[in-house]
């Protein structure tokens, strides 16, 4: 088949797959939720897709959604490499040209967001942001947050796709040069580079279950560099053969944790074929294509905004039992992300004329200045990647200690804070974990329950709910364990690990007993 991608054909594109991710943040947080293999693989979310969708067929809709509509970023990542080679053909720019102009354009994105999350916080929770947000917020700003654990999907999951793309941003001038020239020889050669690092991290390393490769460059690569792939060779004829192979693989990848990080370049083959096959079908399809085109031209703003207005929606949707009330909840959430995007637009494209305003001449100075940030970031990634290697390698090493410093205790509103733990880090550990367990009962089973809180200053800031079916009279057991793996970017020698149970701004009591904490080095 003859792969041709135009310009409307993107906004399309890009329109299917802004829907696929706005349902599936949506519907994975409402039961039923089979689970998806998204940064980490279990055979056992596919087992239960099916068997749910055998169970309550009248759910596929959000079944379908919950379990494959984070595919939707592989489309717009094998866009991405697509427009961006289009256009470095018709301009080509050096590099520091490159990054500077999308730069301009991320960070309005991003700030939308950011500005959105504000507001919707004081509309919905009738508070400013927390402690916790605003600490999360910092390597957002940076792009970094998906090379520190626990922070690439914090406050807003749909966020890792900033650092992801800013990622493939700064290798796209130095790919399309080596691309121009070696092409299909160049392509596999990326692919082997990016699957050799997955493999690495996921099975070599063994850390955070390979999540941090898969939501950073190396992950995504073979469909960024696809994408790229096709616009240099136009109207590329691909064979029947290698939907066939993708379909297989793709199949193959949703049962078989060796497969799995092949079926993300596999679903893009597949949705390379479905789409110009349905092009070809003698039907009208305005009624179809027109809608996607306009969601493909909000996307950006929509994908910035949609993350963190779930929780009113779900709150309604629990109440809303059978398939067709979780079905217009997800239209109804649709709606309301919609209207966002439309006044976070008016804000992003606000800021990129200030932008746009601002222009700088390339010279000899310029281009020494994007040569020493260039070999400055390759030093940065290398840094990052021999920190976690060496993690791997002392884990487990260190020694245990076991502390138990409160069995028991009142919490109420003259003393909103009960510190259950108040250790100083003696060195700067790399991992550590904890284990916390007390009888927890409630005084005044209609008030908030309280919650715990790990914090090490300036380094972590983490907030841990009581399940609401503790809020009863009646002591009930409740344990946590939580494992901290220290970010390359911080030391915690000399500061204290603190753990506490937490009123915020509430006159209610709660009583534990028999508290126990165990922080294992």
């Amino acid at each position: 088949m003859r792969i041709t991608i135009s310009k409307r054909d993107t906004s399309i594109l890009k329109g299917f797959a802004i829907l696929c991710i706005v349902f599936h943040n949506y519907f994975h947080w409402l039961n039923p939720n089979p689970g998806e293999n998204e940064f980490t693989f279990s055979a056992s979310r596919v087992e239960n897709f099916f068997q749910l969708l055998g169970d309550e067929p009248g759910e596929w809709f959000n079944l379908l959604f919950s379990y494959l509509g984070h595919y939707g970023v592989q489309i717009f990542v094998l866009i991405s490499g697509f427009g961006l080679t289009v256009s470095m053909i018709n301009r080509p720019r050096t590099w520091e040209s490159f990054v500077l102009n999308r730069l301009k354009k991320l960070y309005p994105l991003l700030l939308s967001g950011i500005l959105a999350l504000f507001l919707g916080v004081i509309v919905m929770d009738s508070q400013l942001v927390d402690n916790y947000i605003m600490m999360e917020l910092k390597p957002k700003l940076l792009f970094i947050h998906t090379l520190i654990p626990n922070s690439g999907v914090s406050v807003n999951g749909p966020w890792w796709f900033f650092a992801l793309i800013l990622q493939l941003y700064l290798l796209f001038p130095l790919l399309f040069q080596w691309f121009k020239k070696w092409k299909w020889k160049a392509f596999v050669t990326v692919c082997v580079v990016s699957y050799g690092l997955i493999f690495l991290f996921r099975y070599g390393l063994t850390l955070y279950e390979g999540s941090i490769v898969m939501m950073n460059a190396p992950g995504h690569l073979p469909e960024f560099c696809l994408g790229m792939m096709l616009a240099l060779q136009k109207d590329q004829k691909i064979g029947w053969g290698w939907l066939v192979l993708a379909i297989v693989i793709f199949c193959l990848g949703n049962v078989y944790a060796l497969f799995y990080p092949f079926t993300f370049l596999a679903i893009s083959v597949i949705a390379l074929f479905t789409y110009q096959g349905l092009k070809r079908l003698p039907i009208k399809k305005q009624w179809l294509s027109r809608p996607l085109a306009y969601f493909g031209g909000i996307s950006m703003t929509l994908f910035a905004v949609h993350g963190f207005f779930r929780k009113p929606v779900l709150t309604l949707a629990q109440n809303m039992h059978g398939s067709w009330g979780h079905f217009l909840s997800g239209l109804y959430f649709l709606l309301i992300v919609w209207a966002v995007a439309l006044a976070a637009k008016v804000f992003y494209d606000f800021l990129c004329r200030q932008l746009d305003k601002i222009h700088i001449r390339e010279s000899r100075a310029t281009r020494i200045i994007g040569r020493v940030c260039q070999v400055a970031l390759e030093l940065f990634f290398a840094y990052v990647l021999g920190y976690y290697i060496a993690q791997n390698l002392h884990k487990n090493t260190q020694t245990v200690a076991d502390l138990q410093l409160v069995e028991s205790g009142v919490v109420h509103q003259d003393a909103q804070y009960v510190s259950l733990l108040n250790q100083v880090a003696d060195e700067n550990m790399l991992s550590f974990d904890l284990q916390c367990s007390f009888d927890f009962s409630s005084q005044d089973t209609l008030s908030p329950l309280p919650v715990l809180v790990l914090d090490i200053p300036h380094c972590l800031w983490m907030k841990f709910e009581i399940p609401e079916s503790y809020n009863t009279s009646t002591p009930q057991h409740f344990e946590l364990s939580y494992r901290y793996l220290r970010p390359f970017n911080q030391n915690i020698k000399g500061k204290p690990i603190k753990l506490y149970l937490w009123i915020p701004n509430q006159n209610s009591s709660f009583t534990f007993e028999n508290a126990q904490v165990t922080l294992l080095r």
